[in-house]
């Protein structure tokens, strides 16, 4: 049996699980799960969930992609505004039961990984990404590195300050949808401040509102234009993520190297 490496993307609504067995395969074993909204329920149902894939493949490690500020070293999810029953849980901890190695990062950097190696940002080295789902986040990668900040918190673009005191998130994540507003508008509007701030070759966007054809490209485009500062940075591709919605799991995998399969 093919050795393999487990991704798990949580997300505020679903969790994807994929499985692989090459880096950057998109063929691999995929389930979503619901994320349930109780600490018991939602422990009970990932853990039944994780050890059903194992039952059925040869699975070497486990890489998780958590969202909000993650402490990749420790392994703890530190703050997840979304989810804040999970707020100071030892990931490391909980998936140490599964006796394979265990790897985390923040789920917006997982897909970042995945659409750097195998998507729209592949053979990039300065990239900026946006995942707009029930919550808002983002990632960078610098001279073909991922970029963790200080305390590991960067590419928290959900809470930009965009309009009158109200946040990215606020205004344009799952809870805004709701409202018949153009959200376009307002992505638009961060993804300038995202380019005006750190000049990439190209910002990608995913999640669950993209898939859901909820918001427009184009329309981001042209809102962004209005107000990037730079000539040649009105020039920035703006582009969706190429994966799709396991693309934070194939990321997650991405956090083993191939020579650890």
């Amino acid at each position: 049996m093919d050795m393999s490496i487990l991704g798990i993307d949580i997300g505020g609504t679903e969790i994807k699980i994929l499985c692989t067995t090459a880096p950057g395969e998109r063929r691999g074993l995929a389930l979503t799960i619901k994320t349930l909204k109780t600490k018991r329920r939602f422990f009970d149902a990932l853990s039944q969930a994780v050890k059903s894939v194992i039952a059925e493949n040869s699975v070497v490690g486990i890489g998780i992609g958590a969202p909000g500020i993650v402490d990749p070293k420790r392994g703890i999810l530190m703050h997840a505004p979304n989810l804040l029953f999970l707020n100071g849980w030892n990931i490391k901890r909980f998936f140490k039961k599964f006796k394979v190695p265990i790897k985390i990062d923040n789920d917006s950097r997982c897909f970042l990984r995945a659409e750097a190696f195998a998507g729209a940002g592949k053979g990039k080295k300065y990239i900026a990404v946006l995942t707009i789902g029930t919550g808002i986040g983002g990632g960078f990668l610098i001279d073909g590195r991922v970029y963790f900040g200080k305390h590991s918190g960067a590419g928290e673009f959900g809470h930009m300050v965009v309009n009158q005191g109200k946040t990215l998130e606020q205004l344009a994540g799952k809870r805004a949808f709701k409202k018949l507003d153009d959200k376009n508008e307002i992505v638009g509007i961060g993804v300038a401040n995202i380019i005006n701030a750190f000049d990439p070759e190209v910002v990608i966007i995913g999640g669950g509102a993209l898939y859901a054809k909820r918001l427009q490209i184009s329309k981001i485009c042209l809102v962004a234009r209005r107000y990037i500062m730079s000539p040649i940075g009105k020039k920035t591709p703006i582009v969706a993520g190429r994966i799709g919605e396991y693309a934070g799991a194939l990321g997650a995998t991405l956090l083993f190297p191939s020579e650890d399969r």
